[in-house]
């Protein structure tokens, strides 16, 4: 399988990136695999798709049997997703240069085994999510125009067949080609941001049966259980966020200001939940990554992400990790102490630094020695909200990772 590193996605978003780039990226496909222009057809395909098609479909009908499984190789397929859904909603998607055609190379270009064919053969697998019934006319007629090219420029017979009416099929096939973004580009905007688009999804909110209450507790429902069916389904819903709505051309836009839109905030107690699980799941990695990017991303850390950040550190033992953060936000919440203290004793044990601290917190925070018989004590009132929410940022988790610590906390 393959990487694609974040240079990439960037440049590509300049477009400053070739498409070899990326295709050295893919060096990693077996034979058995897809080719990687076929992938990059593919996935652009599921940019125009009305409704979201989620990873768990699309992946398996991309790979087949060899779908990846490294959280590595999906989380790079996952980037490259996210860069050509962004081309797709700003409207500058263009085609890879190598998919090029000329009336002088013809025959050779459209070889099954050319990017042009395989780009085009990947985009008509990812067209046949799009469900023809539900489509209105006019997104009918733009869909057959679009797979008429498609289906046209996968290879040379089907260039004869399809611009065979003619005199010389092949001028009729480099002026298909050299429209074939712009239909492409036409076609997005028919299935997902024409005005009837917008419309008919204003109404389907507005339908009696449509009860956002009952749709919400049951996600809630769901969303309380740390599980990996909660962290597939959180996966999926973030999918859709960042397709819809926060693009990296978003971010990028509203950097500044991203953590204080309402519209963004779904997204940030999602990512935040899925920390959580990971952390509570033991993946004390893939936690830390997710909440240093949410952190990056919010400055100001309004939902608190350094608190379970600490202690994903601390379980990982990444102590100057942990000072830096530490030193970053300077606050004298519980938290925030309960960590300096925690770290203190970790790396010396029963130094005069770590008596003071704990002295200190001790003073200002009575409440924190109960840390040590938390468990008996949730659910009653004699926890603190402070306490409960460090808890819950696995700062009992943290503690018990360090030998003797709850010991020498109570002494």
């Amino acid at each position: 399988m393959y990487h694609i590193n974040i240079n990439i996605k960037v440049k590509w978003l300049e477009g400053l990136q070739s498409i070899n780039k990326i295709k050295d990226e893919l060096s990693f496909l077996s034979e058995k695999q897809p080719d990687p222009f076929f992938i990059e057809g593919y996935i652009v395909g599921l940019g125009l798709t009305p409704q979201t098609v989620l990873p768990s479909v699309w992946i398996p009908k991309l790979f087949g049997d060899d779908t990846p499984d490294d959280e590595m190789h999906l989380r790079s397929l996952m980037d490259f997703y996210h860069v050509c859904m962004d081309s797709v909603m700003e409207g500058n998607l263009t085609l890879p240069i190598e998919c090029s055609l000329s009336k002088l190379d013809l025959q050779t270009a459209l070889r099954n085994d050319m990017p042009l064919p395989n780009y085009c053969m990947g985009m008509l697998l990812s067209l046949s999510f799009i469900e023809q019934n539900s489509l209105s006319p006019v997104q009918s007629f733009q869909l057959k125009k679009l797979r008429r090219v498609l289906s046209g420029l996968k290879s040379y017979l089907n260039a004869q067949n399809t611009f065979g009416e003619s005199r010389d099929f092949r001028d009729q096939a480099l002026s298909a080609h050299n429209e074939l973004g712009q239909c492409i580009r036409e076609t997005a905007y028919e299935m997902r941001f024409s005005d009837q688009c917008i419309q008919e999804a204003e109404e389907t909110s507005a339908l009696p049966g449509f009860n956002r209450d009952q749709i919400e507790s049951h996600l809630n429902d769901i969303l309380n259980k740390d599980s990996q069916a909660t962290l597939k389904l959180i996966n999926e819903l973030i999918t859709v966020i960042e397709r819809e709505l926060i693009t990296v051309n978003f971010i990028e836009q509203f950097r500044e200001e991203i953590e204080n839109l309402h519209e963004a905030q779904p997204y940030f107690i999602l990512k935040t939940r899925k920390a959580q699980i990971h952390f509570n799941l033991d993946e004390f990695d893939v936690a830390q990554r997710v909440l240093e990017e949410l952190i990056e991303l919010a400055p100001n850390d309004y939902y608190k992400n350094r608190y379970q950040l600490y202690n994903c550190y601390i379980k990982q033992q990444k102590w100057s990790s942990v000072s830096v953060l530490v030193d970053k936000f300077d606050s004298c919440s519980l938290p925030d102490s309960a960590t300096q203290l925690l770290c203190e004793y970790a790396q010396n044990g029963n130094s005069q630094r770590a008596q003071d601290l704990k002295s200190h917190i001790k003073q200002r925070f009575p409440e924190f020695v109960a840390l040590a018989g938390a468990d008996s004590q949730r659910g009653n009132n004699q926890i603190s909200d402070a306490m409960t929410e460090y808890i819950g940022k696995g700062g009992l988790k943290a503690w018990r990772s360090v030998e003797g610590s709850l010991f020498w906390l109570k002494a």
